[in-house]
């Protein structure tokens, strides 16, 4: 229903934990393991490009560059398009989106306060590993894709298809 409760009532079931409450969004209660961006190629036209360092004013709307990547790869061959698939919750299609690093990095810096929600709703954790990356929606040209890497809190530059140690966490905005 996208409501928020700081204790789910009995009869309704926790998808998303928020993460983000002045921009109103929320993180998902799972996170899918070892997927890739997406194709290597192509560079997304209409997404903006970003480097590690400016991501705070590149393309910070991963709900829009969600349906920037979705628009030019479809659904089938890209992370974007597996958040924008999902059906979590029973919401519509497009309703969940591929985080741009810029809301990864306020998730990463709210990740304790997340985390605990997430415990006490049997969710997933985030989490803080050595080699662990979650994508963003943000690229870096045609090779590269923005990802947060959990064992310091800071967006690095990762192969579009790297995946054995890169996960995807939808979010939705509430």
């Amino acid at each position: 229903d996208l409501k928020c409760y700081d204790t789910p009532p009995a009869d309704k079931t926790a998808i998303a934990v928020v993460f983000d409450a002045l921009n109103q969004l929320a993180i998902s209660i799972v996170h899918y393991p070892n997927s890739s961006w997406g194709p290597w190629k192509p560079d997304i036209a209409s997404l903006t490009n970003c480097g590690e360092f400016d991501y705070n004013s590149c393309g910070t709307n991963g709900k829009n560059n969600t349906q920037k990547i979705v628009e030019e790869l479809g659904t089938d061959s890209s992370s974007a398009g597996m958040c924008y698939q999902s059906r979590m919750g029973s919401l519509a299609e497009g309703s969940w989106f591929l985080p741009s690093a810029s809301e990864l990095i306020t998730l990463w810096n709210n990740k304790d306060a997340v985390n605990t929600a997430l415990q006490t709703i049997g969710g997933t954790a985030i989490l803080n590993d050595y080699d662990t990356y979650y994508w963003s929606s943000n690229e870096q040209g045609e090779e590269y894709a923005l990802a947060l890497y959990t064992s310091r809190g800071w967006i690095d530059s990762e192969k579009k298809s790297s995946g054995s140690d890169h996960y995807v966490r939808c979010a939705v905005a509430y």
